[in-house]
């Protein structure tokens, strides 16, 4: 089975982009581990195909050589906040609509290919000036989950779960600046993930 996770920093965290099978740091490498001593015996390939920075454009743009070309079974799709970020880093504003078209192109040219597509909500935690971003984030999350219904995918709430175990916990214990996670914060998206691959493993 070849589990293939598409989409922004949070996915890459540190990869060598020019080793097609390094997993980086961070969610991807401990799922990837943990996946490993479950399921020892299982033929299992972890790709990771994160890039830093990536809207859902810049997916969309490599979607075809990053994950149809590689067949896979399964894939966790994550990106939407530079989508925001971007509209305050660069003055770039990508609408509801461009976002809800970005989108709906992304799934289904994966879900063409027959793997099994996971939405993982993009998601932004209050610190810093992170705050300005929730409005919109919460829009094109809003966008997300009436795509993933219409197709019926199953969606990872990302953003619903931080913002949940943060009312009593520090933030901080879970990302360095709201948007990219701690290892705390990535040994969280990695059980998430490893909850819905043992459905299908």
């Amino acid at each position: 089975m070849k589990i293939l996770f598409f989409g922004d920093s949070i996915t890459e965290s540190g990869r060598n982009l020019l080793d097609e099978n390094d997993l980086g740091v961070g969610y991807v490498k401990i799922a990837a581990g943990k996946l490993h001593l479950l399921y020892p015996d299982a033929d299992l390939t972890i790709v990771n195909r994160g890039v830093g920075g990536n809207k859902t454009a810049d997916l969309l743009a490599r979607v075809e050589e990053d994950v149809v070309a590689e067949k896979p079974d399964v894939v966790f799709l994550q990106v939407g906040v530079n989508d925001v970020w971007c509209r305050f880093s660069h003055g770039e504003v990508v609408s509801p609509e461009t976002f809800r078209a970005n989108y709906t192109a992304l799934v289904e040219k994966i879900s063409a290919t027959g793997a099994k597509l996971y939405c993982i909500l993009p998601f932004v935690l209050n610190m810093g000036d992170k705050q300005r971003f929730r409005p919109y984030l919460d829009a094109f999350n809003a966008v997300i989950r009436k795509i993933a219904a219409e197709k019926n995918l199953p969606v990872i709430p990302l953003d619903e779960i931080f913002t949940g175990v943060t009312q009593d916990i520090d933030p901080a214990q879970f990302t360095t600046d709201g948007v990219h996670p701690t290892h705390r914060g990535c040994r969280y998206i990695a059980d998430l993930v490893i909850k819905e691959l043992k459905k299908v493993i």
